[in-house]
């Protein structure tokens, strides 16, 4: 598993022009698909932070914060991101990108970079879970929740338990060429 570092996360972040509304509408169908990608691998390491009891389920099976769980958290309590990385992004954050999920998500995002490699040496076959939603937003910011589902302006994801992503295609490629193919041809 490749993973992206603290650091440059917060490069990646900071770069983004959360104002860019025209962008959310001309990367609509690859910014759904990668929303389906982000579900579909969050909904594997559910899995298997199950298997390893280090994610209760509550209610109906849903981990807490389902789809939007601290994985880095589940994995290894003891880690965080450094005062200046965390202070960096918030900061951003609150001047560009306000919505609390959004800040949510890439305060998650960093502590999942800042885990050490040899901690996720012990789940060699799961993909970066959060990846796809950085792509996301570099393509356009962010998106809302509303009636069960995610939404998108022109696209919609349905936001469902986690147990129906895991069997879902992966997405063929987070390549831009390749997203960029996704909005054309739909």
């Amino acid at each position: 598993m490749k993973k992206i570092h603290a650091e440059p996360l917060v490069d990646r972040i900071s770069s983004i022009n959360w104002q860019e509304e025209e962008l959310s509408f001309v990367h609509g169908p690859s910014r759904a698909k990668l929303m389906r990608e982000y579900l579909r691998r969050a909904a594997l390491w559910v899995q298997e932070l199950e298997k390893k009891n280090l994610i209760p389920a509550i209610g109906a099976g849903q981990p807490e914060g389902w789809p939007f769980i601290d994985i880095a958290y589940r994995i290894d309590s003891s880690v965080s991101p450094s005062a200046e990385l965390a202070a960096r992004l918030y900061d951003f954050l609150s001047e560009h990108a306000s919505a609390p999920l959004t800040g949510r998500i890439c305060r998650f995002a960093l502590s999942w970079a800042s885990l050490p490699d040899g901690v996720l040496s012990k789940f060699p076959d799961l993909p970066d879970p959060f990846e796809p939603l950085i792509i996301l937003f570099e393509r356009g910011g962010g998106f809302w929740i509303e009636n069960g589902f995610i939404d998108f302006v022109d696209y919609r994801v349905r936001l469902s338990c986690w147990q129906e992503h895991l069997d879902r295609q992966p997405l063929s490629s987070l390549d831009t060429y390749y997203l960029n193919s996704l909005d054309r041809n739909q």
